[in-house]
């Protein structure tokens, strides 16, 4: 039996009231969809709620699942509607966000001594790969809702249009055009902010950061995103070569994971306690 198979003998077990079938068809998607969901609203304690959230209404509506979509593509759109749900409570981020948090740390001492700390850990690695993923999710937080969306399922996870029209509950056409909305606003932030692509844009986290962490501590190097071989320089192909960093490293559980965590939560109640 294929693994296809398989998946559709536990999705008739799970419809009938199989407990255990419903177990075994969500407990492979749990770290993926965490890893999703966190990306997505950048807070470890509200993306753990929101995936306990996402299973209740999985196990739910598993008696209505008719198999018109693939198990992962509905079990993400119901992830993707609780998102949703979570970030239009919630205020957007400026894209200058980043910038302003790390002003505020350089003006705070105990901050910045915190930091250090941190970064001095035995158990710490500064990671700039996953420091790159963390600041596209940062810079995906200015984005529309939807667009975020948009572009997480599409270049980041590999769904389809189609898959991801479904998933945002509107037509193919409809999600193109959030898809294309938020690749030209990041592409735009990006060229305007990082240092990895702009030798003048204001943000040198990727560099500060590693300069601030023990020799010892210092993970990974990466001098600048690299594009292949070959291909022509554009702000268009610098923000396929950071995709591809973004689709592997592993922002969830890597060793630069507490780092990321701090600055999301630090970040987070700022942007909250702003006027609106």
């Amino acid at each position: 039996m294929n693994e296809a198979d398989e998946e559709n003998r536990l999705v008739e077990r799970a419809r009938a009231g199989d407990r255990a079938a419903v177990e075994a068809l969500l407990e492979p998607w749990r770290k993926p969809l965490f890893g999703y969901i966190y990306r997505m609203v950048t807070s470890r304690e509200d993306a753990e709620d929101l995936l306990q959230e996402t299973l209740v209404r999985a196990i739910e509506q598993i008696p209505r699942f008719r198999g018109e979509a693939r198990f992962k593509s509905w079990l993400f759109g119901i992830a993707t509607n609780v998102s949703l749900d979570h970030l239009r409570r919630k205020k957007r981020w400026r894209v200058e966000t980043q910038i302003e948090g790390e002003a505020r740390a350089r003006a705070n001492p105990e901050r910045m001594a915190e930091v250090r700390a941190m970064m001095a850990r035995p158990d710490f690695s500064f990671e700039i790969r996953e420091h790159i993923a963390f600041c596209f999710s940062c810079l995906a937080r200015s984005l529309e809702p939807e667009k975020e969306a948009a572009l997480f399922l599409k270049e980041v996870l590999g769904f389809t249009a189609q898959e991801g029209a479904s998933m945002l509950g509107c037509s193919e056409p409809r999600f193109r055009h959030h898809l294309s909305a938020a690749r030209s606003a990041m592409i735009e932030a990006y060229e305007g902010m990082c240092q990895l692509i702009n030798k003048t844009g204001a943000c040198w986290q990727c560099r500060g950061l590693r300069e601030l962490a023990p020799v010892s501590n210092q993970g990974a190097d990466l001098v600048q995103i690299e594009v292949k071989p070959g291909v022509v320089v554009t702000p268009e192909t610098l923000f396929e070569a950071r995709l591809d960093i973004v689709r592997t490293a592993d922002l969830e559980e890597g060793r630069t994971r507490k780092l990321h965590e701090d600055f999301f939560d630090a970040v987070t109640r700022a942007v909250e306690t702003l006027p609106a």
